[in-house]
Parts: C-alpha cells; sequence; structure tokens
C-alpha cells in the first residue's frame, strides 16, 4: 500500500528534542510540507529545506488564533521552560501546559488526525508543590504541570493522540550531567534515559506509523526510546 503524504506542524521546535524531531520529519520524503509554530523567525532551521518549511510566528504563544497551521495531519508538541528549577509557578504552568494545551485545540480545529506531546516520566496532574524541589524537574510541581499538560492535549479530542514521557535526556543542556552518567542497566525501564535524538525518531516513527495505519485512541509510553507502541519503553 501506497504510503500518504503528510503535512506536519511542530510547536518547541528549537528546542533539543524538537530540533530531531524536525530532522526526522524530513527524512521523511512523505511529509510534503512543515510548519513550526515559534516566538520568533527560526532561520538557521528553516535553512534545512527551505521548499517544505514554513514558520508560523507566534508571539506571545498564548493566542493561538494567529497560526496557520490548516490542512495539517500531524503535529507534534516539545515545547518547554528549558530549565524549569529557574522558573517560577505560574510561568511554568503557562509555558508546559496552558500554551500547549492550546497548541493541540489549534491543531483539533485544523483538522489534525494525529498528535505527539512530549511529557516527563512521573507525570501526574495529582502530584504537589514541594518546598524541596519547588519547580525543578522530577518535583511535584513539575510533575503536576505536566500531568495538566496531558490531560489538555487529550481533551482537545484529537482521534490519536500519543504522550510520550521520556527519563533522563541524553543530550539536552538542561539534563544534570552526572545523572546522564548513570547507566540503565540499574534504573527502572521508565527512568531510563536516551538520547534527544533517539527519543525524537521515536516520537516521530510512532506517530507517522500510526497515521499511515488510521489508528485511533490515547497511547502513552514512559522511559527508555518509544520506537513503537510495542517496543522499547514501558507502558
Amino acid at each position: 500500500m501506497q504510503a500518504k503524504k503528510n503535512v506536519a506542524a511542530v510547536l518547541g521546535g528549537s528546542g533539543s528534542v524538537g530540533q530531531h524531531v524536525i530532522k526526522s520529519l524530513l527524512a521523511d520524503s512523505d511529509c510534503s510540507k512543515l510548519i513550526l509554530v515559534s516566538r520568533r523567525e527560526l532561520d538557521g532551521i528553516k535553512a534545512l529545506d527551505s521548499d517544505r518549511i514554513h514558520v508560523e510566528v507566534c508571539d506571545p504563544l498564548d493566542d493561538m488564533s494567529k497560526v496557520d497551521i490548516s490542512g495539517t495531519n500531524v503535529a507534534f508538541c516539545t515545547l518547554g521552560h528549558g530549565s524549569s528549577r529557574k522558573s517560577i509557578k505560574d510561568d511554568l504552568l503557562r509555558v508546559d501546559a496552558t500554551i500547549t494545551g492550546k497548541f493541540a485545540e489549534a491543531c483539533k480545529a485544523a483538522g489534525t488526525t494525529h498528535y505527539c506531546l512530549m511529557t516527563a516520566v512521573g507525570a501526574d496532574e495529582n502530584a504537589k508543590w514541594g518546598f524541596m524541589s519547588k519547580t525543578a524537574a522530577g518535583g511535584g510541581w513539575y510533575n503536576h504541570v505536566k500531568g495538566v499538560a496531558e490531560r489538555l492535549a487529550v481533551q482537545a479530542g484529537i482521534p490519536y493522540t500519543y504522550i510520550a514521557q521520556p527519563g533522563m535526556l541524553i543530550g539536552s543542556p538542561h539534563s544534570p550531567k552526572i545523572l546522564t552518567l548513570v547507566p540503565n542497566a540499574i534504573v527502572p525501564l521508565k527512568f531510563s534515559s536516551a538520547h534527544v535524538a533517539d527519543i525524537a525518531k521515536g516520537m516521530v516513527a510512532t506517530t507517522i506509523n500510526a497515521f499511515q495505519g488510521d489508528k485511533t485512541g490515547v497511547v502513552k509510553i514512559s522511559g527508555g526510546i518509544p520506537i513503537s507502541e510495542g517496543g522499547e519503553g514501558g507502558k
């Protein structure tokens, strides 16, 4: 069966995982157009393939009504605050949950059928604020925010929603280097680490395979490299 062409949208394309999501999508000849939603022009990234890449500038990102992502079939959201430890509670919630939720709603309105959201292992809307961890990754408030982001993505009602919950991100400037040295053999599978490039490839492969197979539903995979629903990574 001949593969279907797709138009993809990405929010968070300037981040460490997002950049590799873009590269993975461009490596697929079935991706006919790639729309990047960003607060600023991404000339360096657009130069990767000026024929297929289109940048929709939206500043601030809170108002997704400004962006034109019509015709999008698949979408990826890797937006995050970056150094969450340096953020404040409300701003982390705004960037990592409220804005990502609005992007999911915009994708639904644009006709997107397959959507991928990257959150983090431990995401839990019921998690509580911790005085010691504050807004740091893995802490109560961070996990709460990621849980809210997941709920908003599912509530958007896109036919297929894939939630990727990676553990430690190797290759991210925001990951503590000492923790990236911990071997996966001594940690639970869902907390296993992987390089940002491999995580991105897994997210794209899973979502595009679901698009090609007309899959529906909500899928959540934690840790490792989630290449496919039945492959690596812990459910």
